[in-house]
């Protein structure tokens, strides 16, 4: 279990003794907001693992794509080195080679290209993963002041927590959308 979910889990535990002891009735929503908000972290943590993990494998896309169209550009260099040094002594260059310089030319291009829509899409995953990420987080805050609450019985504490729970919510909202759409 994640440190967000075992935390949450003892200040769930402790606003339901509390309100089994025959406390005030806020008690009780003490209990369902800090189930609610750990059931939230826990979505948004997933939702930020899966944007890190996207967007590393973009990331290592846009590699491998950079690294295959340098490969090609280094063949093109020596072909087009060869084919001066020819000209230079005389020689005329095969008129293949010179097909396969502009086969080489054309695909380290698309391979460029598709190297910086892949930078794009590493860039915008990462931003959702950040959102995602700090939305977790103000669950987890959210959580914490809430279950402290119950303990020191501050109901400002829980109308507090449940207000960074909102913001946690429009983050993770934001950050759904921006992931599933």
């Amino acid at each position: 279990m994640t440190e967000y979910g075992e935390s949450a889990e003892v200040a769930a535990e402790l606003a339901l003794e509390e309100a089994e002891r025959g406390e005030p009735s806020w008690f009780r929503g003490v209990a369902f907001t800090t189930l609610i908000l750990s059931i939230a972290a826990a979505t948004a943590a997933l939702i930020a693992g899966m944007t890190a993990h996207e967007s590393l494998l973009s990331r290592t896309e846009e590699i491998v794509d950079l690294t295959k169209a340098e490969s090609e550009l280094v063949i093109v260099s020596i072909l087009v080195s060869k084919h001066d040094v020819l000209t230079a002594v005389g020689q005329t260059p095969d008129p293949d080679e010179v097909a396969r310089i502009e086969e080489f030319e054309a695909e380290a291009e698309r391979l460029e290209a598709e190297a910086e829509e892949l930078e794009q899409e590493a860039t915008e995953t990462g931003s959702i993963h950040l959102i995602a990420a700090l939305s977790a987080t103000l669950f987890a805050v959210a959580i914490a002041v809430t279950g402290l609450s119950a303990i020191v019985r501050m109901k400002w504490l829980w109308l507090a927590g449940g207000g960074i729970g909102v913001v946690g919510v429009v983050m993770f909202g934001v950050a759904a959308s921006r992931f599933f759409f």
